[in-house]
C-alpha cells in the first residue's frame, strides 16, 4: 500500500515537472525566435518562463525528498549501524515533517494569501498563485515523510 501511494505521487510529480520543462523549453525558444527572426519580443514568455522554473525546482526539490535522493550530510548516519541507524532517520525525517508543516504548509498560506492582491505585472496573475506551490510542495513532502514513516514502522518491526 505504501509503496503504491508513493509511486502514484512520484508518477505524478514528474509528469508535472516533466510537462513544465518542455514548456521551458519551448518557451525559451519562442522567446528567441520571436526576439531574432521576428523582430517582435514576446512580452509574456519571461515572466512566464521564470514562474515555471520556479515551480519546476521546487517541484523537483518535492521528488527529491520523496525518494531520498536530496543533498545529505552523512556523517553522523555512517558511525550508526542497524537500529541506532534507523532511529535517527527517524528523528532527521520528524524535523524534516516539522519543517514541511510550519514553513511550506503554514507559512506558505500565509504567503498566498497576503499576495494575492498583488498582480504580476506583464500576465496580469495574483502573484499567490505563484508563491502557492510552497504549501503544495509542503503538503506534498509531508505526504512522502509520513509514508517513510510508515515504513520505518515495518522496518523496525521486522527488527524486533
Amino acid at each position: 500500500m505504501v509503496d503504491k501511494v508513493k509511486k502514484t505521487l512520484d508518477r505524478i510529480i514528474l509528469s508535472v515537472t516533466t510537462v513544465f520543462t518542455i514548456a521551458l523549453v519551448l518557451g525559451a525558444l519562442w522567446q528567441v525566435a520571436s526576439r531574432y527572426l521576428i523582430s517582435a519580443p514576446s512580452t509574456f514568455t519571461g515572466e512566464l518562463l521564470r514562474f515555471l522554473l520556479v515551480w519546476t525546482s521546487i517541484l523537483g526539490a518535492t521528488y527529491a525528498f520523496g525518494s531520498n535522493q536530496h543533498l545529505a550530510i552523512t556523517f553522523m548516519k555512517n558511525k550508526f549501524k542497524g537500529k541506532r541507524r534507523l532511529m535517527l532517520r527517524i528523528i532527521n525525517d520528524l524535523f524534516i515533517l516539522a519543517f514541511a508543516l510550519l514553513i511550506m504548509v503554514k507559512g506558505g498560506m500565509e504567503v498566498v494569501s497576503i499576495t494575492m492582491s498583488q498582480t504580476t505585472p506583464i500576465l496580469n496573475l495574483p502573484m499567490g498563485y505563484v508563491y502557492s506551490i510552497m504549501p503544495i510542495s509542503g503538503v506534498l513532502v509531508v505526504l512522502y515523510k509520513l509514508l517513510l514513516l510508515k515504513e520505518y514502522q515495518q522496518e523496525l518491526k521486522g527488527e524486533v
